[in-house]
This record gives C-alpha cells, structure tokens and sequence, in this order.
C-alpha cells in the first residue's frame, strides 16, 4: 500500500495525494485519489507491481449515465430537480395504494396482470401490479434519493425525531510539527498494524489539515469487502506517530441506524449477488410505472379532451348537422 503511494506521489510530483483504497470484492486495483492543477484525479495502481496504470476516465458512458443519474445533465440545478422529483415519487407511492385498492373482495386480481384482455385494461393492471409488487423499494428509493440532494434538511428531520450521535475523531497535535524528522509513510502504517496484526490494510487516508490524523482502515478480509461498517480506523498523530484514541462510540439510536441504512439501502450493497439481482430488476419498476402512467394520462384524460373539442369544431362549421356532444347528453 505504502509503495503505492510512492509511486503515485512520483507520478504527480505537483500533485497532492489524500489516499489510497485497496482491491475490493468488485475492484480489481488500488485507487490512489490526487488533486492536481484545481482537478480532482483518481488514479489506478497495479495490485502486485504498484505501477501507475493510468487515471479513471473524466468522461466516458458511465460517468455520463452517473451524471445522468444524479444530476440530470445539468449540474446543481439538475440535482435539485432530481431531489424534488424524488420527494414527488414519495407521494405518488403514498397515494398509489389508495387508487390501487380493488377492494377487500377482489385485492388478490389486483397483484396480476390479465394479457387476455384489451391493451388498456391490461396497462392499467400492469402499472397496479407493479406499483405494488415494488411500492416498498421504490419510496426507499426516493427517501434515499432526497437525502443525497438535501442531506442537511433529512439529518435535522431525522434528529428531531431522534436525537444523532456526533462523534469528533481524534486530532493531531500541532505542537509536535517542530518535532524532526516526521515518521515516513511506511513507519505510520507499520506502527498502525501494531494494533490490528491480524488484519489487512484496506485504505489509507492522508491528513488534510494540520490538526488531522494519520488514518490507516483495515479489514478482515482480502480483497476489500464492500461497505465501511467492515472497516476498523487506527488514527495516528501525523507528527509523531502516536496512536490517538478515538472516542468511546454511544450507543447508537434509532436516528443513527436510519442514516447508517441510507446509502446500502439505495445502491443495494449490502448482501450479495442476490440482493443486486434483486435491486436490478425492480430499479426497472419506476421506468414501467412512469411509461404505463403516461399511456393511462393519455387515453384517460388528454384523448377524451382532444374528441371533444375537435367534435365541437366540427359541429360549429356551417351545414353541420347537429349532432348532441357527450357533455350535452342528459342522464
């Protein structure tokens, strides 16, 4: 890990370094992370010869399906659209059970889809069965997806109702800075596997600040399994090399697990190829329920709106015959 960075550090000499990820489960190679020139840089790192092999792409298709996805092509803005849009999706699951509701005689044709019928019964019970096989996933979804736009505002909506725990990590001190000369990067990770000698070095986090730690993150495991609750935190003082204790973690409340869920819950990474398989297929949910919602809208609203002023028009024209209109037509 440590040769890693060095040879990183030799590739952007004006570059400044911040850290380093091991392989992980789905990532064949290390990541070193370097900020350069105003432009953030994400570099890869051969995971036996420690070889730059290159930097992940500014642009290419998944960055733009990403960008796509959080920010609609259109930056801030977009992404503020898209937080308001998944507080919109919110509602229309809360309201959908209600229009779905077929009644306590009839709920169970309500799951199914009928083919045999004409195409507009069967797109009205193609988007309630869908609607409904996926209404949990997809209101987590759209809780998920606010909280990534107005993080702040979910976190004091959540701490109102129960109250978060803030843990400070531990600081470096400044006054060691005179203290020469400073332990070399290899000297902090070895001092840092003296606590976990057993465990296998994930992820090195480079001090940002003067009073920030040296942080080395290991885990059980090789490769890196996914997600951060595998990972355990050695802080050191970046002067000295001192093993800085961080604080007694709380008992956590119920606020804390709500946001500790919000991020395996929207992508789905926290069990294995079942539950991705899971979240693949019914991400496809909203794209049937908007396409099935817009042909409902059309036939249901716009269609019989359009007949009716275009049989006003012709009724209106000289020598017409007079023909009564649907709203003309008494019961």
């Amino acid at each position: 890990m440590v040769t890693v960075l060095e040879r990183v550090r030799d590739a952007y000499p004006r570059g400044r370094l911040s850290g380093v990820d091991a392989p992980t489960t789905v990532r064949p190679t290390h990541l070193a992370y370097v900020t350069e020139d105003a432009r953030f840089r994400t570099v890869l790192s051969d995971p036996v010869t420690a070889e730059v092999l290159g930097e992940l792409p500014a642009h290419s298709v998944v960055r733009t399906l990403q960008d796509l996805h959080f920010d609609l092509l259109a930056g801030p803005t977009g992404r503020v659209v898209n937080g308001v849009g998944a507080l919109c999706l919110l509602l229309l699951c809360m309201t959908g059970p209600f229009i779905w509701w077929p009644g306590s005689a009839g709920w169970r044709r309500g799951l199914v889809v009928d083919w045999r019928r004409p195409w507009r019964r069967v797109t009205w019970e193609l988007h309630g069965a869908v609607g409904i096989w996926t209404l949990v996933l997809t209101a987590g979804w759209a809780v998920t997806g606010a909280y990534f736009v107005f993080p702040a505002e979910f976190r004091a909506a959540v701490d109102r109702v129960s109250p978060l725990t803030t843990v400070s990590p531990p600081q470096s001190n400044p006054d060691g800075a005179s203290a020469a000369p400073r332990p070399t990067w290899r000297e902090m990770v070895d001092l840092a596997r003296r606590a976990e000698p057993d465990a296998f070095v994930a992820r090195v986090v480079l001090p940002a600040t003067d009073e920030a730690s040296f942080r080395v993150l290991f885990a059980d495991r090789r490769p890196t399994p996914l997600g951060s609750r595998h990972l355990r935190t050695v802080h050191l003082d970046q002067y000295t090399g001192e093993r800085l204790s961080a604080p007694e973690p709380r008992a956590a409340t119920l606020g804390d697990t709500v946001m500790a869920w919000i991020g395996p819950l929207h992508f789905g990474n926290f069990g294995g190829l079942g539950t991705r398989f899971v979240w693949l297929v019914t991400g496809l949910a909203p794209g049937v329920l908007a396409v099935t919602g817009l042909l409902l809208w059309w036939t249901r609203v716009v269609a019989p709106r359009w007949h009716r002023r275009r049989a006003r028009a012709v009724a209106l024209q000289p020598g017409a015959p007079v023909v009564p209109l649907a709203d003309d037509v008494l019961d």
